[in-house]
């Protein structure tokens, strides 16, 4: 169990954090603050790249390496704020801000059960890295910088659940054509709008279920953009595809059925890939050994774990649901469980991939 210092310093690290707006894109202030706190919990073992922080910390003995990373980027503060979303506001066992759930609280969890460790048998590293809400110059730039790692823990809310899979995510526009007319003679052109439902048909006749845990992959039109004036008939509508895919129907298995209905398609995005962790994976042995009681979560988002190149989790403190959410919040208890789990997951993977002095 972490001690009553460090859950206080924890929590004090994230007050301090909530304090500091840190948008995508805009987290240099916040990535200062943190690097100067860690120098003093690790020295010699804090670099920074760009707004991303990495600590590595060797260990004592060889072993396998294990990645820890969250993200220290926020989003915009949601309409309907009743709090001043910087202000680290305690009520009870609450602590408001913006980013306290997603993913201020990832970050000072992990920061504390590294702290928290007696002895660490291989290598870990943390990564904090920035622009994972919306941007390119975080983890997925960074990845191939860090230490090569054979399992990896991501942050995200999920109330400490385990969520060992996470679908990939594409993004797409899907042109519909057609022939421009006065509105007042529409025999005399073919409304692209009426191109667009035919497309839409065949986009809904893809089998797209599976047995994920999310039953199927999906495809759905999320922005419609066509027409110029009231009183033209469209030649083009545009639409915006968000494309949501498992280790099933994974992303080049959509490619290919995208190709099939010769549907004029363009993929704008293609790098967030489906992952899963197969049951007997050390990492998983490791959090069912260490936490027979934890929960198996489904996580509907994406994350930083779409770029890993080695199998991982993700598993944080809070509720996804009070993510980019008027008056988000975390608990105290809730980070406190988060450190005691983070600390005691670490030592049995690390025990469980321990290896004799000289091997390597």
């Amino acid at each position: 169990m972490a001690s009553e210092r460090i859950v206080k310093e924890a929590i004090a690290l994230l007050k301090s954090l909530i304090a500091i707006p840190s948008l995508s894109g805009q987290e240099a202030q916040a990535a200062d603050h943190l690097e100067s706190q860690l120098q003093t919990y690790f020295p010699g073992q804090v670099r920074r790249s760009g707004n991303n922080i990495v600590v590595d910390c060797p260990g004592n003995s060889q072993g396998n390496t294990l990645l820890l990373c969250t993200h220290i980027d926020t989003v915009k503060p949601a309409d309907g704020w009743t709090r001043d979303p910087f202000a680290a506001e305690v009520d009870g066992d609450k602590i408001f801000g913006l980013g306290a759930n997603d993913a201020g609280a990832s970050v000072v969890s992990m920061i504390a059960a590294m702290r928290s460790l007696t002895s660490m048998p291989g290598r870990i590293v943390l990564c904090l890295a920035a622009e994972e809400e919306a941007g390119a110059q975080g983890f997925v730039k960074i990845e191939n910088e860090l230490p090569r790692y054979q399992a990896a823990i991501f942050g995200e809310p999920t109330n400490m659940g385990v969520a060992s899979a996470m679908r990939g995510a594409m993004r797409a526009i899907l042109r519909s054509r057609g022939v421009a007319c006065h509105s007042s003679r529409p025999w005399e052109g073919k409304n692209a709008c009426d191109q667009f439902a035919s497309d839409l048909k065949l986009l809904r006749a893809i089998d797209l279920k599976d047995t994920s845990t999310w039953g199927q992959a999906t495809i759905e039109p999320t922005i419609i953009n066509g027409g110029a004036s009231p009183n033209q008939i469209p030649d083009l509508v545009e639409t915006t595809l968000d494309i949501r895919t498992t280790p099933e129907k994974h992303n080049d298995w959509v490619l290919a059925q995208l190709k099939k209905t010769n549907l004029e398609i363009e993929i704008t995005f293609n790098k967030r890939r489906p992952i899963i962790a197969e049951e007997q994976s050390p990492l998983m042995q490791a959090i069912k050994s260490a936490q027979p009681q934890i929960a198996d979560y489904t996580f509907n988002g994406t994350c930083d774990m779409a770029f890993s190149t080695a199998p991982g989790v993700v598993m944080g403190p809070g509720m996804s649901t009070r993510s980019h959410a008027a008056n988000e919040y975390i608990t105290v208890p809730e980070i406190s469980q988060a450190i005691d789990i983070y600390t005691s997951v670490i030592e049995k993977y690390m025990s469980i991939c321990r290896q004799p002095v000289g091997q390597s």
